[in-house]
């Protein structure tokens, strides 16, 4: 995956993280906060590259 396409996938996360916030949807948001530590993490590790 380009670092582009992880950063969409990291906008989107976000954006739907922000969504279960507003609803309320405390499983889906905790799932989606792990989902988005590991891509930040991939970021990062690519940035050096």
């Amino acid at each position: 995956m380009s670092k582009f396409e992880m950063l969409k996938k990291l906008e989107y996360l976000v954006a739907f993280q922000t969504n279960c916030l507003e609803k309320g949807d405390w499983d889906d948001f905790d799932r989606l906060q792990d989902s988005i530590k590991k891509l930040e993490a991939n970021i990062l590790h690519h940035v050096g590259e």
